[in-house]
Parts: structure tokens; C-alpha cells; sequence
């Protein structure tokens, strides 16, 4: 079965060779053989050196001779999430972004039509590949197994069979990096989505989005807390460990993956011993044989952790922490543990050996695939500078790494991501909107979201001042920015109105479709706007036949555009789009029957997208995840810039790929 949260831990299965000394003999006469055989060489050579010397003269000259040096263009691409076409354009009228607007005035500049659905893991495995997501066959960060019903990420599925970890993406085609390979044009990948594996390429590849934590999770941080427990702490994203200060001192563990075996499973942890040091405004942390002091209000330096997870084999990891309080209360948050790039648990880049080299070069960083811990916030563990704070440091290890990669850069692709605008405006939107709940005039924070734009613009001016002539800068983004101020449950508007059935007696169900009597039901949601049919031989308990997907598509398509919320009177919905209409390709039955582009300020709830059916029809967003792109796709277009002159009208995120083959000069229709 897939699992949406985790990863089954790597299993037992070391088998040490015993009884081989028939080995050595062989090695040894092997040896002797070698030996012999340079022995002769060296006395050739010696005897006819003059002979040798004009034979390797002429293969030199006639190497010179004979090759043609080859001419490879240089291509840079950008990716920067989320780059808002609205702010952007307002803010280079300013003149608040003069690079941006040197490149719009140089060269060409465009709103860039994104995917249905805008989510990221779509647009960029449409970005990367080419391919309409029929094609592709990613469609949400969420889908369901209709066997079951079951939610699974699409990011990539590890699992362990025999002892054995296997790790596969779920994404179908070729990136554009395997058609470049197969002509010998070398490309540099770092951090793209959905690229975890990472590939054998003609190049280097650092996975990013797709790379868990070292539980397996995308993300899962720590707090140790000696404040009371709340029912709170209970739906946490993270781990709350409540502790107790005796004598000044507090015991606990650190913990790492799972170990499992046939008869139990386990956690594998650390002891961790704490001294609180209130006096100095901090603590001093032990754990195998690390000594550290943590100033109050301070983030620490990363820190080697590694875990025993079977005979002879760890789990090298990297953590960092921050002291919130010692006292009254004593508060340490602790990030989510990162494979240590020197020695991962699972590889992390193509060639292997590239993230050791790499950390050698730069010093250690962030490795978990989506690295910007937002829930800390979102929950009041941390506060708003503190989460900059970690905004700055991912954003400042990005372009120590960007300028790495263009000091070795010779020639073909080069290709960057960020993720920093994205989770900024998540979590900092609620300072534009004055009608969110969460609203706050005259704050501190109120132009943060515009400070990154420019300090994204700084670094695509540094790029622009080293850039060769003959090289083409491409900056763009996978989709824009919108309101989100209330929370659309789909499944309980399908309930509402008939098309979804619950147990008898139930009048809610909480995630992953409890209580759903799938006898009775006709559609349900999942994800971020997708509905699906309950159809007969794809759905387990389909009820819904061929002759019934017409009619019954169009007439929830109507009702949904007539959907008003009850509280305001808005038009929820701008438009209800038929899956065999946006998708095509071979995988487009795997995807949703119908999905729901919603109007600026609403998006489909958090239950929604796990197959929740709460009391409520829409409810107020009261998260400080206050901004989304979950909305109808024409209100959310991503950008692009490029440096010279180019002609493309209308240009959606799917063309980039044939732009990409136009500057190498690459023709192919191999693109599956």
C-alpha cells in the first residue's frame, strides 16, 4: 500500500562473507601476473624510447588536427516559485527591481500560462518535461489508489521489499535534461522538483522537492517544552516532547528512523541531556559526545547526528536547533533532521559523491527536498522574525551554491531553483489583505513580501554582471500569487447536494473518506480542487456507469458555478474545468474527473485535500498560511524573462521545453 506520510525505513539484510580464502590466493596470483606484465612493459619501453616518443608526438598532433572543437551554447534558468506577474510588474514601475526590468527591456518579458492545477509538483513536472499532466501523469501533490480510496503523495514511493529500499518517481516522460544528455549537452540541475531520485544525466543533479527528512516525512521538526500540555500539542505537525526540569537538568532522547525486523519496530534515537543555564541566557546540550551551548533567541550551527538503524549501518543526519525561552518555561524547537550530504542515507545527487564534494566547497546545507519549516509557525512555536531568520539562511546556502555552479560552468545547462517567494508569501500574505481574519494594519511585516522580491532581483543581478555574452538567462516562474481567506470543504458540498453519501447516523468524517458508504456515493474530493467520479470498474465500489459521466459531470458543473458562499453572497467557484477537456495522454483516467478553480480569496481546505467531510460548508481561514495559487489557474500566471529576444505569444509553462531544443538547436520528437 502507498503511504502518504512516510517512507518504510531501510530493513536488515547485511550478510557477511565468511570462509574466503580461496579468494586471496586468486587475488594474490593476480597480482604476481601484473607485476610481470609491467616488468616486461618497462623494459620495452626502455629498449625502443625514441620510437615511442615520435609515435606519441604524432597521435598528439593528429588529435589536435583532426578534432573540431565543438561550439555548445550556455543556457541559465531560474526557477523562482511563485513570482507574482501583478507584484512584479508593479514593483519594477516603481523601480524598486531595475534587474527585472533591465531584462524586460533588453529582452522579453511575458506573463507564463500555468497548469490546471497550478500546484507546484505539477507545473514544474510540466516545466521539466514538457508534457500535459494526462501525459506526465502528476496531477496533485495528492492522488487516491482507486482500489482503496487511499491518499498517496505523487512526489516519489519508497519502499522496502526483502530488506531492500526502493525509491521510484511517480512521474512519467523524459525531462528535457535526458533528451540534452542523449546529444551530449551537459546539464546542471539543482534543487528542481520532482527529482528525487536523482538521474543518471550527462551532468549533475541535486534532487530537490521529493527529498524527505531522515523519518521519511517531508518534514517533521521537534520541540522540547516544559510548559503544560495542551490539546494543542496533540494535532501538531511536528513532535512535542514534553520534558521536566529536576535539578536543573532535563534527560530526553532525539529521534530517528524507524528499525524494523520480524518481530518488532522500533525508533531509533539518541539520548539527550539537557543544562539550562539561566544565568547566561541559554543551555548546554549533550549528545554522543557533542558539547554544545545555545545562546537564548539563537539558532545553532548545524550538528552532526547519526542514528543506528541495523548491523553495521547509521543514518547520518544534520540537525539545528534554537533556544526559545529557558525560563519560565524552556522551549527548544529542533529542525527536522536532514540527510548529512556527506553521507546520505539514500543518494541524493547524480554523480553520489557529488553532495560530499559539493558540502567540502560550501559547507553543509539543507538537503530535505521542501526545507522552509513553515507549521512551527503556523503553530505559535516560533515566531515571525525567527522563521526569516531561516528564510535568510536557505536563501544565502541557495546562492552560495548558484555561485559555485556558475564558477564551473562551461557550457550547457544550467538550471537553479527556489522555493524562498513561495513560502514567504504563504506565510506573510495576511499583511496585504485587509479583509483576512488575520489582518494586522500597520505591521512591521506589512512590505516583507516586496524585500524579497528585490533580494531575488539582487541575485539575478549578480548573475547578469558575470554573465558571458553568448549565454541565454532565462528567469520565470511556475505560477503567481492570490488571496485566501476562506476554506471550501468540496466534500461537504457534495454531500449536501447528494453526491456523497456517509454511514447512517454519521454527519462528518475525518480524513481519508471514514465513514464514506462508497455504495451510495457518486463523486468525492480529494487534493486541492480535484472531484472524482466513483466509477464502476476504475473505483473499487464504483457505482457511477459510463452512460451516467456526462450528464452527472455537467450538472455538478453547474451547480458548482452557482455556488455562493452563504456568509458573503461571493461566487465561490470562477470555474469548474472537465478533466477530458485539460488533460490529455495516456494517464489522464488517473486523474480527477473534474476540477474546481476557485475564485480569489477561497481554495479547497486542508480536510478537503485528505478526504475530510467536516460539519461546516467554508470556514474562515485563521491560519497565518494566509496566501495561495490553489485557485482557478487564470488568475495565478507565472512570469518569464529572458535576456535576448525572443518571438512567443501566449506562452504557457509547457513551451519552455521546445524553447530549450530551439537554443540548443536539438531535434527531436522523443519527448515520451
Amino acid at each position: 500500500m502507498r503511504s502518504i506520510l512516510g517512507y518504510v525505513d531501510p530493513g536488515s539484510g547485511f550478510v557477511f562473507l565468511q570462509n574466503t580464502s580461496f579468494l586471496w590466493g586468486t587475488i594474490l596470483g593476480l597480482f604476481g601476473l601484473l607485476i610481470l606484465f609491467f616488468k616486461f612493459f618497462y623494459k620495452f619501453i626502455k629498449k625502443f624510447i625514441w620510437i615511442c616518443f615520435i609515435l606519441l608526438v604524432v597521435f598528439i598532433i593528429g588529435g589536435i588536427i583532426l578534432h573540431k572543437p565543438v561550439t555548445r551554447n550556455k543556457v541559465i534558468i531560474l526557477g523562482i516559485d511563485a513570482l507574482d506577474p501583478g507584484i512584479a510588474e508593479q514593483l519594477m514601475k516603481e523601480g524598486r527591481l531595475p534587474h527585472f526590468s533591465h531584462l524586460r527591456t533588453v529582452g522579453f518579458y511575458s506573463r507564463l500560462a500555468t497548469t490546471h492545477p497550478p500546484e507546484s509538483v505539477v507545473v514544474w513536472t510540466s516545466f521539466l518535461t514538457g508534457l500535459n499532466p494526462g501525459e506526465h501523469g502528476v496531477f496533485d501533490f495528492i492522488m487516491r489508489e482507486p482500489s482503496n480510496y487511499f491518499p498517496y503523495l505523487t512526489l516519489n514511493e519508497i519502499s522496502n521489499i526483502h530488506g531492500k529500499t526502493k525509491i521510484k518517481l511517480y512521474r512519467k516522460g523524459k525531462a528535457f535534461w535526458s533528451i540534452l544528455s542523449q546529444h551530449k549537452i551537459p546539464s546542471y540541475i539543482y534543487f528542481c522538483p520532482n527529482t528525487f531520485p536523482p538521474e543518471a544525466l550527462f551532468g549533475i543533479m541535486l534532487s530537490g522537492m521529493g527529498v524527505p527528512d531522515i523519518l521519511g516525512t517531508l518534514g517533521k521538526f521537534s520541540f522540547y517544552t516544559t510548559r503544560a500540555f495542551s490539546e494543542q500539542d496533540k494535532e501538531s505537525r511536528g513532535r512535542i516532547i514534553h520534558v521536566e526540569n529536576k535539578n536543573n537538568l532535563i534527560y530526553s532522547n532525539i529521534y530517528g528512523p524507524k528499525i524494523s525486523s520480524e518481530n518488532f519496530i522500533k525508533e531509533s534515537e539518541i539520548p539527550l541531556k539537557i543544562t539550562p543555564k539561566p544565568e547566561e541566557k541559554g543551555a548546554v546540550l549533550e549528545f554522543q559526545g557533542n558539547r554544545l551551548f545555545i545562546q537564548e533567541a539563537k539558532w545553532s550551527d548545524w550538528q552532526n547526528v547519526s542514528f543506528k538503524i541495523g548491523t553495521f549501518r547509521k543514518a547520518h543526519g544534520i540537525v539545528k536547533f534554537y533556544l526559545k525561552s529557558v525560563i519560565p518555561d524552556f522551549q527548544l524547537y529542533m529542525s527536522p533532521v536532514n540527510f548529512d550530504p556527506r553521507n546520505p542515507l539514500f543518494p541524493i545527487t547524480y554523480p553520489t559523491d557529488y553532495s560530499r564534494k559539493l558540502s567540502e566547497k560550501i559547507g553543509l546545507f539543507h538537503t530535505q527536498g521542501m526545507p522552509h519549516d513553515t507549521w512551527p509557525l503556523t503553530e505559535g512555536i516560533l515566531g515571525e522574525e525567527v522563521f526569516l531568520e531561516k528564510v535568510d539562511d536557505i536563501l544565502n546556502e541557495r546562492e552560495r551554491i548558484l555561485d559555485e555552479a556558475l564558477k564551473e560552468f562551461r557550457g550547457g545547462l544550467l538550471f537553479l531553483y527556489s522555493d524562498t517567494l513561495d513560502v514567504v508569501q504563504h506565510m506573510f500574505w495576511r499583511y496585504l489583505d485587509p479583509q483576512h481574519p488575520l489582518y494586522e494594519k500597520d505591521s512591521l511585516y506589512g512590505g516583507i513580501i516586496f524585500k524579497y522580491y528585490e533580494k531575488i532581483d539582487q541575485i539575478v543581478g549578480k548573475v547578469l554582471k558575470n554573465l558571458a555574452k553568448d549565454t541565454t538567462l532565462i528567469v520565470l516562474s511556475d505560477h503567481g500569487f492570490a488571496y485566501f481567506r476562506r476554506s471550501v470543504h468540496l466534500n461537504r458540498w457534495l454531500l449536501e447536494n447528494g453526491y456523497l453519501s456517509l454511514e447512517e447516523g454519521i454527519n462528518e468524517s475525518k480524513e481519508f473518506f471514514e465513514y464514506v458508504d462508497w455504495s451510495k456515493t457518486k463523486a468525492y474530493a480529494l487534493g486541492f480542487g480535484g472531484i472524482y467520479l466513483n466509477r464502476i470498474g476504475r473505483e473499487y465500489d464504483g457505482i457511477v456507469s459510463v452512460s451516467e459521466l456526462k450528464d452527472l459531470k455537467d450538472k455538478i458543473k453547474q451547480e458548482l458555478r452557482q455556488f455562493l458562499d452563504p456568509a458573503t453572497g461571493t461566487i465561490v467557484v470562477r470555474n469548474v474545468y472537465d478533466g477530458e477537456e485539460v488533460f490529455r495522454g495516456p494517464y489522464m483516467n488517473e486523474g480527477p474527473d473534474l476540477f474546481v478553480g476557485f475564485n480569489e480569496g477561497y481554495r479547497a481546505s486542508w480536510q478537503t485535500a485528505l478526504g475530510g467531510v467536516p460539519k461546516v460548508l467554508i470556514e474562515d481561514n485563521r491560519k497565518k498560511w494566509s496566501g495561495d495559487h490553489l485557485v482557478d489557474p487564470s488568475l495565478v500566471p507565472g512570469v518569464l524573462f529572458v535576456n535576448k529576444k525572443i518571438k512567443m505569444e501566449n506562452p504557457s509553462i509547457v513551451d519552455i521545453v521546445p524553447l530549450l531544443f530551439d537554443l540548443f538547436n536539438v531535434k527531436t520528437q522523443d519527448k515520451k
